[in-house]
């Protein structure tokens, strides 16, 4: 039975009350991290359809945010709180608490100025107007080795002032658990945070107690950049013995299941940990192959992947170090990856041994060491970020992709011109029968014609027999 007119208006007030209750909420708690939280972030937030929902989200947020997720407390909460206490009064300015003005949001992001200049205006103003000086510091350089800050009469930067894009870039220096991200479940709602977090495991125990059962090593294959900027995807391969493993015969191939897991630590000694995945790998030649992958902040990390049988429990951990990108104001190109097949239609399956190599309906299918026999193909593939852009807001990069070998170009595909990004130049499949055996270097010359720069960017990988 349908409602009255008069009870189909009230369930309308009562649904309106209850969403005006969240958005109010919603814009407290938001006006509240203002200098940390990423326009992606806050546009998820808003689209939040209950307080259970908003209540949850915030304790992602601040363990997206967090040093040591193993410690009871949230130690840059707490050090953000107390900036926050500090900015509100010093800072404050035209109805505005301190950490919600240009101010604070530096203040907080960078730390105090090195130096700070009073400005002469003739303006009536809350404050008197300010330069502030900002010198190289600790993962954190200037053009020139420094950089000056116009703040207003209201504490705020000039209008058309670009800083307010930096302080975006400043605020994702802030997420350090890139793997933990905002999800939802099959009925929408979101997923709790203890269920994102990594559980106690035997794989877990292993990569804090490292220990080599068998033989296995890591190569690196992708590095691709988040949406929100926040953070750099990176996937590879491991090889491993599969020697005196739990091996079956499925579908006349043989198989070995193994759990793999990641962990990584920064320089600054923050640990991210990933999810245990069951993965059901091939065994060819006595070895296994499957992917891990993680998301990152740009910078030094050094990585360990573990592997584990869970029926022997016989383990293995391998250990990388890893320098990804920071794709900011410059146009940065991704590794060059040398794949075996790019497969469209794929279904995304937890326990395929290349599912980190899986997006959407498309499977990149990569060779561990970047060998490959004279029987295959390639197809070479990158992504270009941060291209600069002309008066009307376009960019123009142009280029391609070569083979060498010894340095002598061997085949060379016709340039492209990109002129929205992220952009993925790409070449393929290339027939390797006529290649000798030996190694090879895949090679992407690029030209970013607004900037008038080149840039060029190579991987190297190997024909058998």
């Amino acid at each position: 039975m349908k409602p009255s007119g008069l009870a189909s208006v009230l369930l309308a007030l009562l649904a309106s009350n209850a969403l005006a209750d969240l958005d109010k909420n919603a814009k407290k708690w938001v006006d509240g991290v203002r200098p940390l939280i990423l326009p992606e972030e806050e546009k998820s937030y808003r689209g939040l359809k209950n307080n259970s929902d908003a209540a949850e989200f915030q304790k992602i947020f601040w363990a997206r945010r967090d040093p040591n997720l193993d410690t009871p407390d949230n130690e840059f909460q707490v050090e953000y709180q107390k900036l926050v206490a500090e900015v509100d009064p010093r800072f404050k300015a035209a109805g505005r608490p301190g950490s919600q003005t240009d101010c604070g949001k530096i203040y907080i992001l960078l730390g105090a100025p090195d130096a700070v200049k009073k400005e002469q205006s003739a303006e009536v103003a809350f404050r008197q107007p300010e330069t502030w000086t900002y010198k190289d510091r600790p993962n954190m350089t200037f053009k020139g080795g420094s950089m000056e800050i116009p703040l207003d009469g209201t504490c705020m930067l000039p209008q058309g002032n670009r800083f307010g894009d930096q302080l975006n870039r400043l605020a994702e220096f802030k997420v350090v658990q890139t793997n933990l991200s905002y999800k939802f479940d099959p009925k929408g709602a979101l997923v709790k945070l203890q269920d994102l977090l990594p559980k106690p495991t035997p794989v877990q125990a292993l990569l804090k107690e490292p220990r080599k059962d068998f033989e296995m090593a890591a190569k690196p294959i992708m590095e691709i950049r988040s949406q929100d900027g926040a953070s750099v995807f990176v996937a590879g391969l491991i090889q491993g013995d599969a020697t005196g493993l739990t091996v079956s015969e499925v579908g006349g191939k043989k198989v070995a299941k193994v759990v793999v897991s990641v962990h990584t630590s920064d320089k600054e000694g923050r640990v991210l940990k990933s999810q245990d995945r069951e993965v059901t790998a091939e065994v060819d030649g006595g070895k296994f192959v499957s992917a891990f992958g993680m998301p990152l902040r740009p910078g030094d990390h050094v990585m360990k992947i573990g592997a584990i049988d869970p029926k022997s429990s016989k383990g293995a951990v391998a250990e990388l170090a890893i320098k990804t990108q920071d794709y900011g104001a410059e146009l940065t190109v991704s590794p060059v990856m040398v794949l075996a097949d790019i497969l469209e239609g794929a279904a995304p399956v937890k326990d395929d041994p290349y599912f980190e190599f899986i997006f959407g309906a498309t499977k990149f299918v990569p060779h561990y060491g970047n060998v490959f026999k004279k029987s295959e193909s390639v197809t070479l593939l990158a992504a270009i970020y941060g291209a600069a852009r002309d008066e009307a807001g376009k960019i123009s990069v142009v280029g391609g992709f070569q083979i060498l070998k010894d340095g002598k170009t061997l085949a060379k595909a016709p340039d492209q011109t990109y002129d929205v990004e992220p952009a993925t130049p790409s070449a393929g499949p290339v027939p390797l029968s006529g290649y000798a055996p030996g190694k090879y270097v895949a090679q992407l010359r690029l030209r970013d014609n607004v900037a008038k720069k080149d840039y060029v960017k190579e991987t190297e990988f190997e024909v058998v027999p």
